[in-house]
């Protein structure tokens, strides 16, 4: 399960770094040796990895591959693999997402977007995965949307993450923005003991000092992708980052 294996990885690495894998630019045979090398320069220092589905499959069936080929590095390096593909249908559809992500390219997690209402999540959960369910977004402009009412939208969906993970205990995540460290204490309030995933480090302008004061959470997973991905030593830039993290101040 997910949640075991990254708190196995935690403890080996001392480290809350979760590595993005986002391969934006090259050939399939260059992602293919970039995404390796990631790998293997950075498991010392990365307790997981997130590799961006976007990217493999924008190089289409070869792309596909070779994503399925780096879930199973990933595995090799003794790491959890969550995958973002932030789907977010329903019925068999969701279903197919859900064998697709666990089955056919055997990641252990993976980003669902819950706007579809518990069918959008419930057949990942029901194919045994973690589901990390986007809560609070990054990106500036989702504040239209999950700002919107009162509570905020964002409140209410962490609410029922934290009804789902009741029942599915260890299986259930939530996806907080590191940009936003104003929503982050009113979320842990709700949904206190679902793990989250927090992206937007780095080139986004995320601070961890800044969001660890306002969520005052246990179980973090701090994803950093292109500070690390496109450094020129991705271990070097694995080891400054997993400290950075480390040294954070609640």
């Amino acid at each position: 399960m997910f949640l075991e294996e990254l708190v196995r990885a935690q403890k080996e690495t001392r480290s809350r770094l979760c590595v993005g894998l986002d391969p934006q630019t090259g050939t399939a045979d260059d992602v293919r040796d970039a995404v390796r090398r990631v790998i293997e320069e950075t498991a010392a220092y990365a307790c997981a990895y997130k590799p961006n589905a976007a990217f493999f499959e924008a190089l289409g069936a070869r792309g596909v591959g070779i994503l399925s080929e780096a879930i199973a590095w990933i595995h090799a390096a003794g790491r959890p693999a969550l995958l973002d593909a932030k789907r977010g249908d329903i019925a068999t559809t969701a279903d197919a997402y859900a064998r697709a992500a666990f089955d056919a390219l055997g990641a252990d997690a993976v980003t669902v977007v819950p706007y579809m209402g518990e069918d959008a999540v419930r057949p990942f959960l029901d194919r045994g995965g973690t589901a990390f369910v986007v809560t609070v977004p990054s990106n500036p402009s989702a504040a239209a949307i999950v700002e919107h009412g009162t509570p905020p939208l964002c409140v209410r969906v962490a609410e029922l993450a934290a009804e789902w993970a009741r029942e599915c205990p260890g299986r259930v995540g939530l996806v907080v923005g590191a940009t936003r460290p104003d929503l982050a204490k009113a979320v842990h309030d709700v949904a206190p003991d679902v793990p989250w995933l927090v992206p937007g480090l780095g080139a986004q302008g995320g601070e961890v000092d800044a969001f660890e004061r306002a969520a005052r959470h246990d179980v973090i997973l701090y994803n950093v992708s292109r500070g690390v991905f496109n450094a020129s030593s991705p271990r070097d830039a694995a080891r400054r980052w997993s400290e950075t993290i480390g040294e954070a101040k609640r």
